[in-house]
């Protein structure tokens, strides 16, 4: 079987940002799925979302898809 473990959300407050709270959300996560067996890992951000986009690619995620109106704003997201 072929798992993927999907991040749903996730949220660093703004005063609290580039402390490296994402990148450390982000890697326990990921490990945490890995334990759990899974292969992949998926989410998608908005495409606007610089700071996200480079976090994740600083992670080895990639931009996969764009997802046109994706969010209830009518704003796109890309899945990575």
């Amino acid at each position: 079987d072929y798992f993927r473990g999907y991040i749903a959300m996730l949220a660093v407050d703004e005063v609290l940002r580039g402390k490296g709270i994402g990148l450390c959300l982000v890697s326990k996560a990921i490990r945490s799925m890995r334990g759990e067996g899974c292969e992949e890992v998926v989410l998608e951000t908005e495409c606007s979302n610089t700071g996200a986009l480079n976090l994740y690619e600083k992670l080895g995620f990639f931009r996969d898809k764009r997802l046109l109106r994706y969010y209830l704003n009518g704003g796109d997201a890309f899945r990575l």
